[in-house]
């Protein structure tokens, strides 16, 4: 199959031009490699012209030596900075190619997370493009200089004796139809491989990312056993490559000894009977040599090329992955109200979640949302995210369509405190400037961390906003991490906020503060609250009932209390709980 419409093959080609690499620099090393490859096929004949001139003089020719030597000297210094230019060439290309792929997997739609393992896309980032840029920096030189060495030393032996270069001609082509069925499979098996070894990263990030869980589990063992089939499979997977290429050295070596030992045996004959000059004996061996060694780089360069298309393959699959819908509508939030209408979603082919879902959120109001677990809150806070796209109804800021808006210009406007309030590693500066336009001031800094109620814990800190949190911030407690994500919000200063149960981890203390805090935020802005205290639903302009994704109620407190059975029901039970850990918390006397 020829090479642009070979799947594999295709692949490469097309990921190898993703790269753009700049056509100068390419030029360049082409001619570095042609210029190399040109002095070492002038070397044998320059030592066959010393050699048979002192067989002829009797006279040892030293202009010729420093001849030899200088040819000798030059190519490797042609070589050296062919090395350099080729391991730029593909050092360029892997810098631009993972700068591509990061650009693209992060404009992936949520769903796509949703059903990949956060090490899958890293393995093929970091991993696969090491691979082709292996093939470009290392291979590739290889490939072209033994090429252009294996052209020109057939042309020139030819010339010299055109019976030695049949038999060695006929000995080279066997070998490579030999070698052809085996590279084939080895490029079935290194897909294989990539693969395999893409799951066990991903596996293993996630694992040792939760190994509190699985310690607190006893879930070692399970998980153990777990990486020792994955790792055995790829056991399995690297014995079938050493195989192959097992098989595969033996036929290449052989068909190669086989030639030497032809074209020295018939050279020797022919010397014998001086039907050749010593000097065109002695340029046949290193003319041989030069033909032996681009043979066994081209089976390698064959090996390497075939795994850089698997990768490759790899590499395309993600770059196939639609990004996520970015309209060009910048609309602007402040002063809108935001309507949910007639709204329809599911995950994927399951059942429906959220199932006509009416609902306005009106401008700089508070609007609350009391729902059942699993009553769709998390969905509804997603799609006003515009994580993902309704499969009927819409949601209009003002008169515009969310679907056709411009998401990062959107999400620039609003801020999202969510109750597991992720944390990123780094220093508690580092989360709280995070996808900030431009960097506070120490007194923006110092307001949201009071108004979060988290200037006085950091103040205890000795490295204060300096501190390290840790990997999703493990070192600090459920209500800190929480306290961090909303100064984070507060600093933002959005027009919306979206608040999924923000006092869910705080003492009472805590929680009265931040709802002061909340209330001051909350001024001017359009705020939804998914929430189950009683002190948040109170303080709502108007609150919505969830059941099993659809709205069974809405109004002010007063009126769903006397209308709506469920909210008296939820409301009676929280008020009770409320009261019962007012009174655990009192001190015993």
């Amino acid at each position: 199959m020829p090479f642009s419409t070979h799947p594999n093959y295709a692949a490469l080609w097309s990921i190898l031009r993703r790269t753009k690499p700049t056509n100068a620099l390419i030029a360049i090393t082409v001619a570095l490699i042609i210029c190399a490859t040109g002095l070492s096929l002038w070397v044998p004949l320059l030592t066959k012209a010393w050699l048979d001139n002192l067989s002829a003089t009797q006279q040892f020719s030293w202009s010729a030596l420093f001849g030899l030597a200088a040819a000798l000297i030059g190519g490797g210094i042609l070589s050296g900075v062919q090395y350099h230019q080729l391991g730029k060439l593909g050092n360029l290309q892997k810098r631009n190619l993972r700068n591509e792929l990061f650009d693209h997997v992060v404009n992936l739609p949520i769903a796509f997370f949703d059903r990949t393992l956060s090490g899958e896309p890293a393995n093929r980032i970091v991993k696969d493009t090491e691979i082709i840029e292996d093939l470009v920096s290392n291979q590739t030189a290889s490939m072209l200089s033994g090429l252009l060495q294996l052209l020109g030393s057939f042309f020139i032996l030819w010339f010299l004796d055109w019976r030695l270069t049949a038999v060695l001609f006929l000995a080279i082509v066997l070998s490579f139809l030999a070698i052809l069925p085996f590279t084939a499979k080895l490029a079935a098996i290194s897909k294989q491989q990539q693969d395999s070894e893409a799951s066990l990263m991903a596996n293993l990030t996630e694992w040792f990312a939760q190994i509190r869980l699985l310690r607190s589990a006893t879930a070692h063992s399970q998980i153990n056993q777990e990486v020792q089939c994955k790792v055995k499979q790829l056991f399995t997977l690297a014995m079938q490559e050493v195989r192959t290429v097992a098989m595969m050295s033996p036929l290449v070596n052989t068909a190669i000894m086989a030639s030497i030992i032809a074209v020295l045996g018939f050279g020797a004959t022919l010397v014998a009977k001086q039907q050749m000059t010593i000097g065109t004996f002695v340029a046949f061996i290193m003319f041989l040599l030069n033909i032996v060694f681009p043979v066994m780089q081209l089976s390698l360069f064959a090996a390497a090329f075939n795994k850089a298309a698997g990768a490759a393959l790899r590499l395309a699959e993600l770059f196939a992955e639609p990004k996520r819908h970015l309209g060009n509508l910048q609309l602007k939030i402040a002063g809108q109200d935001i309507q949910l209408h007639n709204l329809n979603f599911g995950y994927d082919n399951n059942a429906a979640v959220l199932k006509g879902l009416d609902m306005t959120l009106a401008a700089g109001k508070t609007t609350a949302i009391v729902a059942l677990s699993g009553g769709g809150k998390s969905t509804l806070f997603a799609l006003l995210q515009g994580f993902y796209q309704a499969k009927q109804g819409a949601i209009y800021i003002g008169t515009d369509n969310l679907a056709e808006a411009d998401l990062d210009h959107y999400l620039a406007q609003t801020g999202y405190v969510a109750q597991d309030a992720p944390v990123l590693s780094g220093t508690l500066r580092d989360n709280l400037v995070l996808g900030l336009d431009a960097l506070p001031s120490a007194e923006q800094l110092t307001s949201a961390l009071n108004d979060a109620d988290l200037y006085e814990f950091v103040s205890t800190l000795p490295q204060g906003l300096e501190t390290f949190v840790g990997e999703r911030g493990v070192t600090l407690s459920g209500g800190q991490r929480q306290r961090l994500a909303l100064a984070r919000c507060l600093l933002r200063k959005p027009n919306l906020l979206l608040l999924d149960e923000v006092t869910a981890n705080l003492d009472a203390l805590s929680e009265t503060r931040i709802q002061h805090a909340l209330a001051q935020a909350a001024q001017g802005r359009t705020t939804l609250i998914a929430a189950h205290r009683l002190s948040t639903i109170l303080s709502a302009d108007c609150i919505y009932v969830m059941e099993f994704g659809k709205i069974i109620g809405q109004g002010n407190h007063n009126a769903l209390m006397q209308q709506l059975p469920q909210y008296k029901q939820l409301i009676d039970k929280q008020f009770r709980l409320e009261q019962q850990n007012s009174y655990d918390s009192l001190p015993v006397t």
